[in-house]
This record gives C-alpha cells, sequence and structure tokens, in this order.
C-alpha cells in the first residue's frame, strides 16, 4: 500500500475530497505532532477538523500549503531574461 490513495487510514467525504488521518498526514510533511498543532495554532498549516473524535485534514489543502512551500524555497528566475551565471 504505498499509494496514497490506497491507505487504510484515508477517507472520503460524500464531495470525494480525500481526508488524511494524522498517520498519513506524517508520511506527507513528517514533523512532530506538536509541530502541526503549533503551525496550525499559528495559522501556517491547515487546520484539522475532527469526525468522531478523529483529526482528519483535507489532501488538497494540505497539496496547497505544501506547494507554497516549494515556492517560498525556489528561487525566483530574472525577469529581463538573464541566465543565472
Amino acid at each position: 500500500m504505498n499509494n496514497l490513495h490506497e491507505s487504510p487510514v484515508n477517507h472520503r467525504l460524500g464531495s470525494g475530497e480525500m481526508l488524511l488521518h494524522r498517520r498519513a498526514l506524517r508520511k506527507l510533511v513528517p514533523v512532530s505532532d506538536m509541530t502541526i498543532y503549533r503551525w496550525e495554532r499559528d495559522g501556517i498549516f491547515p487546520r484539522h477538523f475532527s469526525i468522531n473524535g478523529r483529526n482528519y485534514w483535507r489532501l488538497s489543502e494540505v497539496q496547497q500549503w505544501m506547494d507554497g512551500q516549494v515556492r517560498a524555497c525556489t528561487p525566483a528566475m530574472p525577469d529581463d531574461g538573464d541566465r543565472y551565471e
């Protein structure tokens, strides 16, 4: 079960949106639970929601956050066509 979408800890909402349980989230964002909690508290990371006492994150929101992290770490190319030397 290496594919994220095959993991038994993932669920779908009625709208078809994929939900991640904490274990699946840790595979995508390998940081501690306390770090996730602090990031959520500080508005840095998407907030979880609870269903029957279990925490879930929307896959689309986590992917969007991850894309933002990649963009923040990628140097911008010069606008005038100059090349890096």
